[in-house]
C-alpha cells in the first residue's frame, strides 16, 4: 500500500512487513522510513474523519514534557492520502509510543509488583501530576477528552504520561461551527450527569474530564482503588457502581447518607495529604450537583506537587514514601495487613525475589531493614526523589527497632543477671530476680524480632540463650526465696 504524506508529498509504501497492529477501525503501521512516527490508517475511511483530523493537525496543543523529547499527547502531525488524491484521506502519522505501558498496570499493586516494583508512592503522585498536566494542555487550546479512561493513559517507568487514541477525543471545528464528539466512554469513569445518556448525543465539557481525571488520580494514590467502591451497608444487593456515581455515594466523603464504607483492604483515606482529600471531596461530593466546582488540573498540578514536597522516607525500608503529615509509615502497616505482601517491596526484597513470593500470615508486625541504595541488575531504577522541601519527622531512627539491639541488649542483661550473683556470693537475692526478668522480656523481644522474613533467622541465638540466662535466674531466685 502506498500513501502521501500531505505535509511534504513524500510517498509511504506500508506492507504486512511494517504491520505494528490492527484493531477494529484501524491498523497500525511503523514507516519503514521514520521508526519514531507510526501510521494509522482506517478502514473505512469517512469524510468526518477527514474534516476532524484537519482541524486537530492545524490545530495542536502544547506539548508540556517537549523540553524532555517526550511526547504527553499522540497527536496526528501529519495527513495520509492516496497518492495524487489529496481529498481521499485514508489516515495520519502520529508520534510512536514505546517503552510505556497503561496507567492501569502502576496503579495496580500486582502488575506494579511484577513490572515496575521500584514505583514507589512519589511517582505514583508524579504520575498524577503529569497527567493533570497533558489533560491541561487538552483543555487550554479547547479540546475534551470526552473517554477518560485507563486504558487511554500511558505511563513510562519514570512517571512521564502520553495520552493516546486522540482522534476519538472532542474536537470543536470553530470556522465551520461544528462539533466532532467523542462517541465513547466507560461507565467507571463517566460524570453522574452523564450515566446512561447516548454519548454521540452530548456535547462534552472539561467538567466532565474532571470527573475520570479524579478517579483516575484517585486510583494511582489509592493501590487501584475506586472512589465509588466499598463495602455496601445497605439491604439487598449492592447497586452497580455506574449507578453508585450516579446517586453520588463517595465512599470516603463527609456525607452520613452514603450506604458505602471504605474496603478493609484498602488504604486509609488519611494516608494522602488534607489538600488532597479536600480536592476528591470537591469532586465527588461536591461537584455531584455542581460540576463546576470539580477541581480542574491546575487544582491538581499544584496539590500534587505540594504533596510530593512533604514526602519523606521510611526507616526501615526506603521504597515506603509518606507524607509528613502522618506519623508513623502506613505502607509498613499496610504490608502487615496484606500478610507481608509489600506494595512498595524493598530493593533488597526485589533483588532475591521476594517480593513476589505467595503471601503469608506473618507472626506479627513486620519490618524491613534499613536498605543499602544498590541498583538492583534487570530491574528499571526510576529517578531519584529529590530532597523534601518539607518536614522531616518520620526520618528519625526508631529506638530498639532492629533486631540486633534487642539482641545485643538481651546479651548485656544476661551478662548483667550472672555478674549479679557475685556480690551475694551465688545466693538468691532480689538484684539478680529483677535483671533474671529483664532479661527474658528483652529475650522474648529479640526473638520476635529476629523472625523477620528478610533476616533468615539473624540473631536467634542471642535471643534464645538471654531467655534460657533470665528464666535460670528468674527461677532460681524465685526458689531460693530471696
Amino acid at each position: 500500500m502506498r500513501f502521501q504524506r500531505a505535509s511534504n508529498g513524500e510517498i509511504l509504501t506500508l506492507d504486512e512487513r511494517a504491520l505494528l497492529g490492527a484493531g477494529g477501525e484501524a491498523r497500525i503501521y511503523v514507516p519503514p522510513n521514520d521508526p519514531t512516527l507510526v501510521a494509522k490508517i482506517w478502514h473505512k475511511p469517512t469524510p468526518e474523519r477527514t474534516r476532524k483530523l484537519r482541524v486537530m493537525v492545524g490545530n495542536p496543543p502544547l506539548n508540556p514534557t517537549a523540553g524532555q523529547s517526550h511526547s504527553a499527547i499522540a497527536w496526528p502531525s501529519d495527513l495520509l492520502h492516496a497518492p495524487g488524491r489529496p481529498d481521499f484521506l485514508a489516515g495520519f502519522l502520529m508520534p510512536r509510543v514505546t517503552a510505556m505501558r497503561p496507567v492501569g498496570e502502576f496503579y495496580n499493586p500486582k502488575t506494579r509488583r511484577e513490572q515496575c516494583p521500584l514505583f514507589t508512592f512519589f511517582y505514583l503522585h508524579r504520575t498524577a501530576r503529569n497527567l493533570a498536566i497533558a489533560i491541561r494542555a487538552l483543555h487550554e487550546r479547547g479540546y475534551v477528552v470526552g473517554d477518560v479512561n485507563e486504558s487511554n493513559v500511558l505511563v513510562s517507568e519514570t512517571a512521564l504520561v502520553t495520552l493516546v487514541d486522540t482522534d476519538s477525543f472532542q474536537v470543536w471545528d470553530a470556522a465551520a461551527g461544528q462539533m466532532y464528539r467523542c462517541r465513547v466512554g466507560k461507565p467507571e469513569f463517566t460524570p453522574p450527569e452523564l450515566q446512561g445518556k447516548s454519548f454521540a448525543q452530548v456535547d462534552r465539557a472539561p467538567e466532565h474530564d474532571l470527573f475520570g481525571l479524579g478517579v483516575l488520580i484517585f486510583q494511582l494514590l489509592m493501590e487501584g482503588t475506586h472512589p465509588f467502591a466499598g463495602v455496601f451497608r445497605g439491604r439487598g444487593e449492592p447497586p452497580p457502581i455506574e449507578q453508585r456515581i450516579a446517586a453520588g455515594q463517595f465512599a470516603y466523603g463527609t456525607d452520613a447518607g452514603v450506604p458505602f464504607t471504605p474496603k478493609p483492604t484498602a488504604p486509609v483515606f488519611e494516608t494522602l495529604a488534607p489538600g488532597l482529600r479536600n480536592l476528591f471531596v470537591r469532586c465527588f461530593q461536591d461537584g455531584h450537583f455542581r460540576p463546576n466546582l470539580r477541581p480542574d488540573p491546575q487544582s491538581w498540578q499544584f496539590l500534587l506537587e505540594e504533596s510530593e514536597s512533604h514526602l519523606v522516607s521510611c526507616w526501615w525500608n526506603n521504597q515506603h514514601v509518606y507524607g509528613d503529615h502522618l506519623e508513623q509509615c502506613p505502607w509498613c502497616a499496610r504490608a502487615a495487613l496484606l500478610g507481608g505482601r509489600d506494595p512498595f517491596p524493598s530493593v533488597d526484597a526485589v533483588k532475591s525475589g521476594k517480593h513476589l513470593r505467595p503471601a503469608k500470615p506473618p507472626p506479627g508486625r513486620v519490618f524491613n531493614n534499613p536498605l543499602p541504595a544498590s541498583p538492583v541488575p534487570g530491574v528499571p531504577t526510576p529517578p531519584p526523589i529529590p530532597p523534601s522541601r518539607g518536614s522531616t519527622r518520620g526520618r528519625r531512627r526508631p529506638l530498639l527497632g532492629d533486631w540486633n539491639d534487642w539482641a545485643w541488649l538481651a546479651g548485656t542483661s544476661a551478662a548483667l543477671t550472672v555478674a549479679s550473683a557475685w556480690p551475694f556470693r551465688w545466693q538468691a537475692n532480689p538484684v539478680t530476680f529483677l535483671l533474671g526478668l529483664v532479661t527474658l522480656l528483652v529475650g522474648m523481644a529479640g526473638e520476635a524480632k529476629s523472625h523477620q522474613p528478610d533476616l533468615d533467622g539473624d540473631g536467634k541465638w542471642l535471643s534464645r540463650a538471654s531467655i534460657l540466662c533470665g528464666l535460670l535466674g528468674v527461677l532460681w531466685s524465685a526458689y531460693g526465696k530471696f
